[in-house]
C-alpha cells in the first residue's frame, strides 16, 4: 500500500459504516474484500479506524454508495454542528 487516502478522511467513521453494512449483510471481512476487490487486511484496518490507501477508500465508498468526501473530517464536523 502506497500512502494513505486523504489526510482529512475520518477513518473511524468510515470503518463504522463499513462494519455496520458488513454485519447487516452477514458478510465476513474476506467477503467484503472480494466484493470491493481489495485486500482483506484493508477491510480489517479501516474497521479498526486505521488509514488505508486511496484505492481501498474509493472501493469501500463505492460499496457503501457514498462519496469519499462524505467521510472528510471537515464535512463530518460541519454535519455535527448543523445537527446537534
Amino acid at each position: 500500500m502506497t500512502g494513505c487516502a486523504s489526510s482529512k478522511t475520518d477513518f473511524t467513521a468510515l470503518g463504522m459504516y463499513v462494519d455496520r453494512k458488513r454485519i447487516l449483510a452477514h458478510l465476513t471481512f474476506s467477503a467484503v474484500a472480494r466484493l470491493c476487490d481489495i485486500a482483506t487486511d484493508d477491510v480489517r484496518r479501516v474497521i479498526n479506524g486505521s488509514p488505508v490507501g486511496p484505492d481501498a477508500v474509493q472501493a469501500l465508498c463505492d460499496w457503501l454508495e457514498r462519496s469519499p468526501s462524505f467521510f472528510d473530517t471537515h464535512s463530518l464536523t460541519a454535519k455535527r454542528e448543523a445537527y446537534p
